[in-house]
């Protein structure tokens, strides 16, 4: 017996009872007519919106986003680079002399005197990642704070760079929200220069304080990866 009938049609598994059109089905047969009704009318093959499946990534950028400024090329290498050599200074002090690091950690009475002078490489390669983060929280909490802006010394960038320097990776999440709200202070601090760079301009002014907060903030987006925070500030991520 063949499976198929003489219109090409394989047998009906179950049988389907008789429906009118534009009546409620009184039964369970019933329904499968109007389920069967609506299967003949499906075409075999169906095209599906591919958009649906878009990464982020393949979605093109507004014009908005296209027309951000964005850090020139050139600047962020330099820096990161910099930065990059720098811990690895750090990290091979810490391991060649450990025995005249460790145990030398201060208790450090944390106040903003503290920030006044220079920080010591003795001071900041003998810190726990505890200590650098207390540190870290506590100048982007009181030393960075808006009611300190105009007094802010300069000897601050320089502790902020140096705790960077000796941060470990992978970075935790909650350590990664310190460093996060660094960048987004330094941000802030730097605004002047945020508003055009002009490479020019980021040239004559890289012996000012609010270019060594702009290094900080290019160090927390870019060196640590936070580059959501340049869509923050109105920049793009993409050099």
């Amino acid at each position: 017996m063949s499976d198929i009938d003489e219109d090409g049609h394989p047998p009906q598994a179950l049988p389907i009872g008789t429906h009118v059109a534009g009546e409620k089905p009184q039964d369970g047969l019933q329904y499968l007519s109007i389920v069967h009704s609506e299967a003949a009318h499906i075409p075999d093959v169906m095209s599906v919106d591919r958009s649906m499946f878009n990464l982020s990534s393949d979605i093109p950028q507004s014009r908005d986003q296209s027309n951000k400024l964005a850090f020139p090329p050139a600047l962020i290498n330099e820096q990161v680079h910099r930065f990059s050599k720098l811990r690895q200074y750090c990290s091979r002090m810490q391991k060649l002399h450990p025995s005249k690091l460790q145990g030398e950690e201060l208790e450090l009475t944390i106040s903003k005197k503290t920030f006044d002078e220079q920080p010591y490489l003795s001071l900041i390669l003998s810190l726990s990642q505890v200590s650098v983060f207390e540190l870290l929280d506590y100048v982007q909490e009181i030393c960075l704070s808006p009611e300190e802006k105009s007094r802010i010394p300069r000897s601050v960038s320089s502790w902020i760079f140096s705790l960077l320097c000796v941060i470990d990776k992978p970075v935790p999440m909650d350590y990664m929200a310190i460093i996060r709200a660094v960048g987004r202070r330094c941000a802030v601090l730097s605004s002047d220069l945020l508003t055009s760079l002009d490479p020019e301009n980021l040239n004559n002014s890289s012996n000012e304080p609010h270019f060594q907060y702009l290094v900080l903030f290019i160090l927390v987006c870019h060196y640590f990866q936070q580059l959501d925070l340049l869509d923050e500030f109105g920049l793009s991520s993409s050099s």
